[in-house]
């Protein structure tokens, strides 16, 4: 039997879980290592890459909403790709200042970048194929 979930209620979610995981791992790098450089390098990185989610996952509802009202498919197109690059070139540039000028652990940031990511991944196929459920 296939359960039904709305697409609101999946981010949602989705958005809470990014941030507990966020939270909690960010608390074991502390934990473990004892060094908060690491800790802020963590959750800097969790913390750009949720905004990234965010922002896509807005830019593509409000670019289906404007194709649904009459906007021409390749303008739509070409509006969400302008802002999906514009986002692209703006994480490079925070990405560099948190490397180069606040000296933060690289290898934390795209562990922390990662991190949400994967777990995408994980509550997707968890969702979809374990708990059978379908988004409506």
């Amino acid at each position: 039997m296939v359960k039904k979930i709305t697409l609101t209620t999946f981010l949602k979610q989705l958005e809470i879980s990014f941030l507990l995981v966020s939270i909690i791992s960010a608390f074991f790098v502390l934990l473990i290592w004892k060094d908060i450089n690491y800790t802020l390098s963590l959750l800097s990185g969790s913390f750009v890459a949720y905004l990234n989610f965010r922002s896509t996952k807005n830019d593509s509802i409000k670019t289906l909403n404007l194709v649904k009202e009459g906007l021409s498919p390749e303008k739509g197109i070409f509006l969400y790709m302008s802002k999906f690059y514009l986002r692209l070139f703006a994480t490079g540039i925070v990405l560099f200042f948190f490397i180069k000028i606040l000296k933060m652990n690289a290898i934390f940031i795209l562990l922390g970048l990662t991190l949400i990511y994967f777990q995408l991944i994980l509550i997707s196929i968890r969702n979809f194929y374990l708990k059978k459920l379908e988004i409506v």
